[in-house]
């Protein structure tokens, strides 16, 4: 059997998802949790200074490859703040091209299995390439790539690194959190109980809401958040807020009187919910677990069959029954001469 050539494929690129037809979306992988044509047209409202980049290869008049670059000046880097505040007017001359889904911590990019793989991957990088040339771009990005991706290989010039703590996620089949609970063990269900009369010997109550009622206190909760972890906060998560009800998402906050103490934002794609923008106040107990149990509660509601809840809080996600991800890689590529000699600097981390 012959191997698949360049000449085998038609290449098209996109400026927006709402441009290409449903069902060559669907045709490749548009069927999977936070990779939906809705999914990306919310992020581009939400990443509305990013020019979003939709790359499709076809084979005999289908669709067999995508894959979603977005244009990014101002990507918070897990770096030291002087590096990161030294980079930041350099990247805004020389921007990042990465490629990922918006806002999930997930790939961009689809691949077929088999002998086509390969061919599709080099003529997706190809283009990839054609538009960092275009944009004057500093490094060219595939982020979130599974440990398995990264074993088969890449082509020349490009580097895997380990950049990222991983998120975590579990398969969620139950219908209810007492059937959730019931499933566990008895301390877990005695957590549950204790956290649930302590929370209210404190006042605290969590309502849900389709967007935040107070945006600011929110963001300063969610801040405080990043910055006791030693987190960048990014930079588009006060538009993640005021989109939030196109994502048909759910914000929860959580209350003592009228005081805000915790908030966090739940989204839903693909029959999976995605926990994000946690914010807490940390001089008040017991809200953190409030909000968990909230979120499973909602987890049910919406039927949704996969959680995501990101890293962090490694410890307590066990105990729930989370798993960690494998895609805490990314692979990158120097667009010039310079940035090629970062990239070749670059020690593996495996």
């Amino acid at each position: 059997m012959n191997t698949p050539s360049a000449s085998d494929f038609e290449i098209r690129r996109y400026d927006c998802a709402e441009q290409i037809p449903p069902e060559a979306w669907e045709a490749v992988g548009g069927n999977q949790p936070f990779q939906s044509q809705r999914w990306y047209t919310f992020g581009e409202r939400v990443l509305n200074d990013c020019l979003p980049f939709y790359i499709l290869i076809w084979k005999a008049g289908r669709p067999i490859g995508r894959a979603a670059f977005w244009l990014i000046r101002n990507e918070p880097l897990p770096l030291p703040a002087p590096l990161r505040a030294a980079l930041r007017p350099i990247l805004r001359r020389r921007p990042l091209l990465i490629c990922r889904s918006p806002l999930a911590n997930l790939s961009g990019m689809s691949l077929p299995e088999g002998e086509e793989r390969e061919a599709v991957l080099d003529r997706l990088l190809g283009e990839a390439a054609v538009i960092a040339r275009e944009y004057a771009c500093s490094f060219l990005l595939l982020d979130f790539v599974e440990a398995d991706e990264i074993r088969r290989g890449w082509p020349k010039g490009f580097r895997p690194v380990r950049v990222a703590d991983p998120g975590a996620w579990m398969p969620f089949e139950w219908d209810s959190l007492d059937a959730y609970l019931a499933a566990g063990n008895k301390d877990d269900r005695q957590h549950y109980k204790r956290t649930l009369r302590k929370a209210a010997k404190l006042g605290i109550r969590v309502e849900r809401r389709p967007r935040p009622t107070e945006p600011e206190a929110a963001l300063a909760l969610i801040r405080g958040v990043a910055a006791r972890h030693g987190d960048v906060l990014p930079p588009w998560t006060a538009s993640l807020l005021e989109h939030l009800e196109e994502a048909d998402g759910d914000f929860l906050e959580a209350r003592i009187g009228e005081r805000l103490v915790g908030c966090g934002a739940l989204l839903y794609d693909g029959g999976a919910q995605l926990a994000t923008a946690l914010g807490l106040d940390e001089n008040v107990p017991y809200v953190y677990f409030s909000l968990v149990y909230a979120s499973l509660e909602e987890a049910c509601r919406r039927r949704a069959r996969l959680l995501r809840w990101g890293s962090g809080a490694y410890e307590v996600k066990r105990r729930l029954g989370f798993r960690l991800e494998t895609n805490n890689h990314t692979v990158v590529a120097g667009s010039s001469a310079a940035a090629r000699l970062i990239v070749g600097l670059l020690g593996e981390a495996f």
